[in-house]
């Protein structure tokens, strides 16, 4: 995808993210023993190697010119806040993300752990857009939902404050309706904190922040990997979210 099309890929507004959903983040039904150490060096080992390897082919791909364009400054068009997740990458966002999107990550794509950078990006960056990305099938919002007083107390202190977001929303439905609706209520709630923490960049139209869910699983029925598009500057109404002129911009007519 061209760069310069990013916020077309808004016009599919239905999409997957995924934060890990192993049991020591709360997210899989399923149990799986650790590996051993032995198994844990080897796997060290083989991944190592393809780092290296691959970072060889990036290099010789991408060539020197690429970089002497890079090395001196960034200029980004986008500061994103996404979720810690393996299964979520850049390239569900943009295949050019190199000097185009700021990116934060942290489990359950929170606005409050990772403030300093959020405001590096929006403040000295000068991105024009904040986009908050949460995904279907989140491993720290189903953490946050249940029991875990016996993790770590970093991780602790992660879900606590994940906690007081989802834990806002009525949930009913299936296990798995009740995990999307959590998972929906968390972009909204962070959405919120970073509205509140530049109200006056909002309001003065230099920042747009726009809350939206990876659909990794097809949870919206709409395709998976598609984002779906959930709250732009706290507005959550589908019919009004479609008045803003991000949204507009989106489904210009084709003129042939």
């Amino acid at each position: 995808m061209n760069k310069r099309t990013f916020l077309k890929f808004f016009a599919l507004t239905t999409g997957s993210l995924a934060l890990a959903s192993s049991t020591e983040h709360g997210g899989s039904a399923s149990h799986h023993s650790a590996p051993n150490t032995q198994e844990l060096q080897e796997m060290a080992n083989k991944m190592f190697a393809e780092v290296i390897s691959q970072n060889d082919y990036y290099v010789n791909h991408q060539g020197s010119a690429f970089f002497e364009k890079l090395k001196n400054s960034q200029h980004p068009r986008a500061t994103i806040i996404g979720c810690s997740d393996s299964r979520f990458q850049s390239d569900a966002l943009d295949k050019t993300a190199e000097n185009d999107l700021f990116i934060i990550r942290n489990i359950g794509n929170q606005f409050s752990s990772n403030m300093g950078s959020v405001e590096y990006g929006i403040r000295h960056l000068n991105t024009p857009l904040l986009i908050i990305v949460g995904h279907s099938r989140c491993g720290a919002i189903k953490a946050a939902l249940s029991d875990y007083s016996a993790e770590g107390p970093h991780i602790i202190q992660e879900l606590d404050s994940l906690s007081l977001a989802v834990r806002k929303t009525s949930l009913s439905g299936t296990e798995e309706a009740k995990w999307l609706s959590a998972v929906i209520s968390n972009v909204h709630q962070q959405t919120y904190y970073a509205e509140k923490e530049f109200k006056g960049d909002v309001e003065s139209g230099k920042l747009t922040i726009v809350g939206v869910v990876y659909d990794l699983a097809n949870d919206f029925n709409n395709g998976y990997g598609r984002l779906k598009i959930v709250n732009i500057n706290g507005e959550t109404n589908p019919e009004k979210i479609m008045q803003f002129p991000l949204m507009k911009s989106l489904f210009k007519p084709v003129h042939v």
